[in-house]
């Protein structure tokens, strides 16, 4: 768990809230300052677990088997920024440290999945676009492999993007995803 020192300093806080708006830094300068005790009592430890706060990157996969296939489904909203299908770099080296369990030469599926929402044309693009992108980045680190690369769109949801006629964010956040797909 990361652990930052956060600083306020209350009592200042309180006296700047109060002021006009208007008031001109010679008010502000007129103040008086908190003692030190004043500022110690205002300083707090926060803990800020990142992971509670956005998904990181080494929690992108989860791993499955279907039929013969191995099954990696990458979490895009964790790969890509929203409607986007640039990789950071930390991703790039995430999805090339996934790689290694994969026979050398074999042939690997790489699909692009997006949710419901929005035009079908342009999810079915933006699919395709990311499983491009990871395509790439495997193509780089592992040169043997043969890739098939297409998009799905929203055609292949893993769960309903609605419940009972209302939105289903967890539904949509899982049908959000490229998979690698490979010979068990």
């Amino acid at each position: 768990m990361t652990s930052r020192r956060i600083a306020a300093t209350g009592a200042l806080a309180m006296v700047l809230l109060a002021l006009p708006v208007a008031a001109s830094a010679s008010a502000v300068d007129d103040l008086p300052q908190p003692s030190q005790a004043e500022l110690a009592d205002s300083v707090h430890d926060i803990d800020l677990n990142v992971a509670d706060i956005r998904p990181r990157v080494e929690d992108v996969e989860t791993t499955s088997t279907e039929g013969d296939e191995t099954v990696v489904s990458l979490r895009s909203d964790i790969l890509f920024a929203f409607g986007r299908a640039e990789l950071p770099d930390a991703a790039s080296a995430k999805i090339k440290a996934l790689l290694s369990s994969i026979p050398k030469g074999a042939r690997l599926s790489v699909y692009g999945h997006t949710d419901s929402v929005g035009d079908a044309a342009r999810n079915q693009s933006l699919s395709r676009a990311r499983a491009a992108a990871v395509a790439a980045v495997v193509h780089q680190a592992r040169p043997d492999l043969r890739l098939d690369v297409r998009g799905f769109g929203e055609s292949r949801p893993v769960k309903p993007n609605t419940k009972d006629g209302k939105d289903n964010p967890e539904g949509r956040a899982a049908n959000r995803r490229v998979e690698l797909r490979y010979a068990s």
